[in-house]
């Protein structure tokens, strides 16, 4: 028996058309996000997920990295022919900069040495606001990427004139010598003062974290040490801002730009302590960068505008929490350390006082025979290698707070990726390194 006749079904399928036009009159198509006014990216440096935990155990809380929703993880070869599957920090910032991969040691040029235009550059083109701030010279491999360009991150001279010419807003950090001639105690041989140009250019120049804290808007140049920023656990608070303080500095002045800004704010002393297996000085580093992450990411909270992206260029050393064949860790032994190995207590060491220095420095009066020789031995080597003294005292260190290590160099491992804000779900997958670039363009709207 038929229910319906074929007239019938037609009139039925006729009304179903004509509801459907009427309810999605009703319905707003689904939008594009809406792209992103303001991108900050936070590089730590040499920070992988033994970094990571060991800044969160030695804090005695959650780290803010740990709140992202959106979490993935990155590869970081470089385009290199020799070193294939490791990457210096040159290689990789650029491919973070520019998409491109390229080999290591070059500052956002390719492979055939070409320069290759930078995200930084994209948003100055599109009349954003730029900044960089970091705890190295200004001029090294990291910061060098998104406003210079060169064959090679020795150049700090050259780095530096091209850092100048291209104009960012923010720039802080160190290394003040590479703005300022021998005669100034600086490292230029072309007899350019740099801060004197940069002055005549509109820049306010800062020194001290007091000048900076007075700047209020404008261009703004602050080089707060001739070569690095002090590792966080030297750092004198009165003197020198921390890494959180110039990245607030930094969002206060770029977000007064109607048309958004582009910062990158870089941990970099993570790397450099690493490279000394300082495994408290490590930690204070990453607790120091995570500080600044939260100033970035209570921005973009109070708005829904801005893409906040954390990650790391490469890791180094190789770190573990354990090691040595035992399933412990003791950061007991690391808290009790009051300064870096490298900068601060290398140098007061000398074979009639070293356990003196120990006791003072690290709260440790019990060294064994065995570590007694070790360093006796170090002092033997340092006329040889500088750094014999200070690895020696730092491998003490770690081998009784059970940290692992197996490299003084990067290594090739995945580094974490996280993301807040407009298109932050792009974010949470694995990827390469040039893809945190693609998707920071994209996020911006921007087409190369």
């Amino acid at each position: 028996m038929r229910l319906f006749s074929k007239k019938s079904i037609g009139l039925l399928l006729a009304a179903v058309m004509v509801l459907s036009v009427v309810v999605s009159s009703y319905i707003p198509a689904a939008e594009a996000a809406a792209p992103a006014r303001n991108v900050i990216l936070l590089i730590g440096d040499g920070m992988g997920y033994g970094q990571m935990t060991l800044g969160r155990i030695m804090k005695d809380s959650a780290l803010t990295m740990d709140s992202f929703t959106f979490n993935g993880t990155a590869s970081t070869y470089p385009n290199d022919p020799v070193e294939k599957w490791v990457t210096d920090s040159a290689a990789a910032g650029t491919a973070l900069a520019t998409g491109v991969k390229t080999y290591n040691a070059a500052i956002s040029v390719d492979v055939n040495k070409k320069p290759v235009k930078t995200i930084l550059e994209y948003a100055q083109e599109n009349g954003k606001a730029t900044g960089l701030v970091t705890t190295t010279r200004i001029t090294h491999a990291t910061p060098a990427v998104f406003a210079s360009h060169n064959a090679d991150r020795d150049a700090e001279n050259e780095i530096a004139v091209d850092m100048l010419n291209h104009k960012v807003d923010v720039l802080l950090g160190g290394g003040k010598r590479y703005f300022v001639t021998k005669d100034q105690g600086g490292k230029r041989e072309d007899g350019r003062d740099l801060i004197a140009e940069a002055k005549n250019m509109g820049y306010t120049f800062v020194e001290t974290r007091d000048d900076m804290n007075k700047v209020t808007g404008g261009k703004l140049l602050g080089l707060f040490k001739s070569s690095h920023a002090s590792y966080d656990i030297d750092r004198d608070a009165a003197k020198e801002p921390s890494l959180a303080e110039m990245t607030k500095k930094a969002i206060d002045i770029l977000s007064k730009d109607k048309e958004g800004f582009f910062l990158m704010v870089e941990g970099g002393r993570i790397d450099h302590a690493s490279h000394g297996h300082d495994a408290a000085t490590v930690a204070k580093d990453v607790i120091a960068f995570d500080d600044a992450v939260k100033v970035a990411l209570d921005f973009a909270k109070s708005r829904k505008d801005t893409l906040v992206i954390v990650t790391a260029d490469h890791e180094t050393g190789g770190l573990s929490i354990g090691g040595y064949g035992q399933y412990n860790f003791k950061p007991e032994v690391l808290k009790a350390q009051k300064n870096s190995i490298e900068d601060v207590i290398a140098s007061k060491f000398t074979a009639d006082n070293y356990k003196d220095i120990f006791a003072q420095y690290f709260g440790i009066t019990d060294l064994t025979p065995y570590e007694q020789v070790a360093m006796l031995d170090a002092f033997k080597a340092q006329k040889t290698d500088s750094y014999a003294v200070a690895n020696t005292a730092a491998d003490i260190m770690s081998k009784r707070a059970l940290v692992g290590w197996t490299s003084g160099g990067h290594t090739g491992t995945d580094v974490p990726v996280m993301a807040y804000g407009p298109n932050a779900s792009d974010f949470a997958r694995h990827m390469d390194n040039t893809d945190i670039n693609r998707l920071m363009m994209k996020a911006f709207g921007f087409s190369r």
